[in-house]
């Protein structure tokens, strides 16, 4: 492999992983909560499309991505509220809210599919990094997004470790009722972050449209929901573990391309499900290796309903 396919390679890597790093995030906090959004890949797929269609109407990819954050927030709420307050089935809720987003983003893509985004995040080259040789235009020459997605994930392991109020979102997700008891609301705190984490989902799926992707197809975010929901498994509820996931699953998608330049005889196909094997394996991995250990590092209140005393 040249140099320059390298760069190329490991530029498109990092570009690749930012919707997942960003929605994975999120997702994170919303889980040391304990609650797990099932619906994150409808939540993406809202996100993108809103995105999309505001940067189409507006021309600016920053009100696209505020759009997005709206829209992909106000969906997790009602994810939220029909699971954390009225404490339904949160798979099965989820399950038929990526129906219903798949329903919905393509009835209302539909006239905008193979359409070009009329403004979109724009590469911010950083002086001097820029320019040192093979590394600079590697990882130097990223969307503002890019840099901003990787800083996420150390101010989320900043407020869940050095903050009072990150202690209280981890108690929440460990013990909700005695977290209720000191005076917590858990009921409040788990829907702000539902909302919290599907708003940056929904900036995830914008980021596919607008700095991706850049154009409009049906099912645009191919499943880049379902790989940051593995993300946070495969992180083991960490955050620094969480930037390692995703840029994994980065490294995966660009494979293909890579595999392309280099000739390799293999069908174009098997690129294309990669990511997606790699999330199976590394589910039965990260699974091996809690059992092997006997240590849960979930929250241990994840996914069970809270019934106030």
């Amino acid at each position: 492999m040249n140099d320059t396919l390298l760069v190329a390679s490991i530029a498109s890597a990092i570009s690749s992983s930012t919707a997942v790093l960003i929605a994975a995030t999120g997702e994170l906090l919303v889980e040391k909560t304990g609650v797990y959004n099932i619906a994150l890949e409808g939540v993406m797929l809202v996100g993108a499309l809103a995105g999309f269609l505001v940067d189409l109407s507006s021309g600016s990819w920053l009100l696209g991505l505020l759009a997005a954050a709206v829209a992909g927030g106000l969906f997790a709420l009602l994810y939220g509220v029909i699971t954390v307050l009225f404490r339904t089935d949160l798979i099965v809720v989820g399950v038929a809210l990526i129906l219903v987003a798949q329903g919905v983003t393509d009835t209302l893509g539909t006239s905008h599919v193979g359409q070009s985004a009329k403004s979109v995040i724009p590469i911010w080259n950083l002086p001097l990094l820029s320019r040192i040789p093979f590394v600079g235009p590697a990882l130097f020459r990223q969307s503002i997004v890019t840099y901003v997605a990787i800083l996420l994930p150390v101010g989320a392991a900043y407020l869940l470790n050095r903050t009072r109020h990150g202690l209280n979102i981890k108690a929440i997700g460990e013990n909700p009722e005695a977290a209720d008891t000191s005076g917590i609301s858990v009921i409040g705190w788990r829907l702000f972050y539902t909302g919290v984490g599907g708003a940056m989902a929904g900036i995830g799926g914008a980021v596919i449209t607008l700095g991706i992707v850049k154009d409009w197809v049906s099912d645009v975010t191919a499943g880049e929901g379902w790989i940051a929901f593995a993300v946070v498994f495969f992180s083991g509820w960490q955050p620094g573990w969480v930037i390692a996931g995703a840029y994994f699953f980065g490294a995966l998608s660009v494979l293909g391309d890579v595999g392309q330049a280099l000739g390799w005889s293999i069908p174009s196909e098997f690129f294309t499900v990669l990511p997606y094997i790699g999330t199976i394996l590394v589910m039965i991995l990260r699974a091996w290796l809690q059992r092997r250990r006997g240590a849960v590092s979930w929250p241990a209140a994840l996914g069970l309903p809270f019934y106030r005393g």
